[in-house]
């Protein structure tokens, strides 16, 4: 068999906007209002699956556009118009097996859970202290890597960055 047949795994990635202190949700809405990032977002996610957890579903009240919505829930009896609905994220990974690439877009337990198999981190980093009650995990040290970051300018009241984290590879 050659390396052209050999399949490939999706591209995993991770979308995210978090505060200095991790916070990524308050009372299941973003603590900040920052269009920028909205673009931001939405240019790093069009036309492809997004996969979020039934609360962050429920925040956005609808099926992003010209994207593929799946929505994690435990109760299988879960309706999410517009979206399909898997009872685990292994389920809803092995539901885009023939996707180019995936994209991850919370919440918390959402992005805890997919940690392993995240290939990139698109990260929208507020420099901020910011209260709120649903936190980003803290990367492992030593398995991401720093690959850019953008200075954005001041929104809001709100300075930050858009930065990209790869994974390290380390195999020896």
């Amino acid at each position: 068999m050659t390396l052209a047949h050999i399949p490939q795994s999706p591209r995993i990635k991770c979308v995210v906007a978090y505060s200095r202190n991790r916070v990524i949700g308050k009372d299941n809405a973003l603590p900040w209002h920052l269009p920028a990032d909205l673009q931001h977002f939405k240019k790093n996610t069009l036309g492809q699956p997004i996969i979020m957890g039934r609360k962050t579903w429920q925040s956005l009240g609808r099926p992003l556009p010209k994207r593929r919505n799946i929505v994690i829930s435990r109760d299988p009896a879960f309706a999410a118009p517009g979206a399909e609905v898997f009872t685990g994220l292994d389920l809803a990974l092995a539901a885009c097996s023939h996707e180019t690439e995936i994209c991850i877009i919370g919440g918390a337990q959402i992005f805890t859970d997919a940690l392993p198999y995240i290939d990139e981190i698109i990260a929208t980093e507020v420099h901020a202290e910011i209260a709120g009650d649903v936190f980003f995990p803290e990367l492992p040290a030593g398995q991401w890597q720093e690959t850019e970051r953008l200075p954005q300018p001041p929104e809001n009241g709100y300075t930050y960055d858009f930065v990209t984290y790869k994974r390290v590879d380390l195999a020896p």
